[in-house]
């Protein structure tokens, strides 16, 4: 191979899994649900990367009025959400006076998420490795196929070789028997 790097063949690793599966958790403790751009996939030809459906252990609350919102986070409230406040997420009233709440999910709904969660980023860490694999099995046949092409022209150009020396011989062993008669 030429410059090229000789990849090898790639197993699953359970600590490796498990801090990926840690990180994203750590990302959606404190990320809201919704959609949002996807950096990790390939943008289109105009370079627009495409969206996707995030898991987050926050919920945004917007209503038409900051009535309407306090409305529906009693209703969260009860069902074992709680309110959510940082520097980023603080309740709002927009210009046109919608109201913006935010609240955290409660324990049992973020277990199922972490299970959600884990689930897909197994099954992503498992399709890397498996393509991952097959570039080494494609590297691997390119690299038999180029041994097996340098083999054949080799014994091509030993049997060349070979069939010019006979051809010689019999060229010569012509010419003795003419000069002798």
């Amino acid at each position: 191979m030429t410059n090229a790097t000789k990849l090898t063949l790639k197993k699953a690793d359970a600590k490796e899994l498990q801090f990926l599966i840690d990180c994203e958790m750590a990302a959606y403790a404190i990320r809201l649900t919704g959609h949002d751009t996807d950096y990790t996939a390939t943008p289109d030809a105009r370079g627009n990367y495409p969206r996707k459906h995030f898991l987050g252990a926050i919920d945004k609350i917007v209503e038409r009025s900051l009535i309407g919102a306090m409305g529906v986070l009693q209703q969260r409230l009860d069902q074992g959400y709680k309110i959510f406040l940082s520097n980023i997420c603080t309740p709002e009233v927009t210009a046109v006076g919608a109201g913006i709440l935010y609240v955290s999910k409660p324990e049992s709904v973020q277990a199922e998420n972490a299970k959600k969660i884990a689930e897909e980023i197994t099954a992503k860490y498992n399709a890397d490795i498996e393509v991952h694999n097959q570039k080494v099995y494609a590297q691997e046949a390119a690299a038999l196929k180029a041994e097996e092409a340098a083999i054949v022209a080799q014994l091509k150009a030993e049997d060349e070789a070979r069939a010019a020396q006979e051809f010689d011989k019999r060229v010569q062993a012509r010419m003795r028997g003419t000069k002798t008669k």
